[in-house]
């Protein structure tokens, strides 16, 4: 309905102007060079109309005719891009199903594209994926080389130095993409993880306060790590004899995180070695709340003098008062009363244990020991036995992660 108005209108402009123009009765007479034109008014404005838009129209096909290389150059590079395109969809299928030689192909056609940095990452991840290191570096590093790509490149090149062992360089790349990007939290996190591994400790505690500010870590994971990381320097710092350097970290990564049994047991026999033994004791009761465990339970006995069996009993019933629901408390007094004689205690202590505690292999000796001691041989045959099998399977499950790689 509106176009049709408006052809209307256009149709009536027209027939109005061309009305306007026949009326247009005045001579005109133009004299140039000796010659002579006479006409009428009306004419005279038509002939500068038309004159004016065969000019224009000159004027345009003109200009296509200059324009023609630049349109077939553009039409020639749109027709390469989405070529490239349609290779590199078909590169990102390859990597999809895992035909790495297949989308190392449709990578390099990839190439031409006028945006190449797609391009170089599938290219990188499919040399990755078909075996080429040299190649999956080559394209990692020249994404590093442009600026809006540089950590897309540095991530990659680090990934691909720690998968082959080069920790330095996998620092190396970690610290420039660090650099490049501060607030980068993938950036922290990774340094992080990566001064951990080399044992970097005093310079992975600061990239770790930097990571959790970012939000790359969660707090109480954060926290965690600490507690990891303060440990292994305070074990660093007994080997190297220096025990005094070593009290306040496992104190502070007994606070951090009361459930890390190393650490409160670490806490506790440096305070005791330092004549500090109720403070020792208050850390293992903390810890002792948190997560009732054996290495905990040894810690607490240490804490009494091997050769005093009587303070060693006390020290055992004391532990027991803790939680008097802990397999591992009764264990532990059950170990005293057997070196105290008193083997009734001992032998209800141990039948309300049972072997499923966490050191199964120590109760089967305690049993042992307590079926010789009572006479009975071939009882006491049996629990040793049984504790041999006990190792065997301790041994072939595989040794507990250590806490440092359980970190990283």
């Amino acid at each position: 309905m509106i176009r049709g108005l408006w052809f209307f209108a256009q149709l009536a402009v027209l027939v109005l102007g061309a009305v306007w123009l026949a009326e247009q009765h005045g001579p005109v007479s133009v004299e140039w060079h000796g010659w002579l034109l006479e006409t009428s008014t009306g004419v005279l404005i038509l002939m500068v109309l038309v004159g004016a838009l065969v000019a224009l129209l000159l004027w345009r096909i003109w200009r296509s005719l200059l324009g023609t290389p630049h349109a077939i150059g553009r039409f020639r590079h749109r027709r390469r891009r989405n070529r490239s395109y349609v290779a590199l969809v078909r590169s990102l299928e390859a990597i999809s199903s895992g035909d790495g030689a297949a989308a190392l192909r449709h990578a390099s056609e990839a190439e031409a594209i006028g945006e190449p940095a797609l391009a170089h990452l599938a290219a990188a991840r499919a040399a990755e994926m078909s075996g080429d290191v040299a190649r999956a570096a080559e394209e990692y590093t020249r994404l590093s080389s442009r600026p809006d790509t540089a950590l897309i490149g540095l991530r990659g090149l680090t990934s691909l130095a720690e998968r082959q062992g080069d920790i330095d360089k996998a620092l190396e790349h970690a610290r420039h993409a660090r650099k490049l990007a501060p607030k980068s939290p993938w950036a922290a996190k990774r340094l992080f993880e990566l001064e951990q591994r080399a044992g970097l400790l005093d310079k992975a505690e600061r990239t770790l306060a930097d990571a959790s500010k970012l939000g790359a870590i969660a707090p109480a994971e954060a926290d965690r790590l600490l507690a990891l990381l303060l440990l292994a320097r305070a074990k660093l710092a007994v080997a190297g004899g220096r025990h005094s350097d070593a009290l306040p970290d496992a104190e502070r990564a007994h606070k951090l995180d009361p459930a890390l049994t190393d650490a409160a047991a670490l806490a506790s026999s440096l305070l005791a070695q330092s004549g500090r033994t109720p403070a020792a004791e208050r850390v293992l009761t903390k810890s002792w709340a948190a997560k009732a465990d054996v290495a905990l339970a040894r810690a607490w006995m240490a804490l009494a003098p091997k050769t005093d069996v009587t303070a060693r009993l006390r020290q055992a019933e004391r532990l027991m008062a803790l939680d008097k629901s802990s397999d591992e408390g009764r264990l532990a007094l059950a170990e005293a009363e057997l070196a105290s004689g008193r083997w009734a205690e001992a032998r209800a202590h141990l039948s309300a244990t049972g072997p499923s505690v966490q050191d199964g292999s120590r109760f089967c000796h305690l049993m042992a020991y307590l079926e010789s001691a009572s006479g009975n041989e071939a009882a006491a045959r049996g629990w040793f036995e049984k504790s041999l099998e006990v190792t065997e399977a301790h041994a072939q499950a595989g040794p507990p992660q250590s806490a440092l790689s359980s970190a990283a």
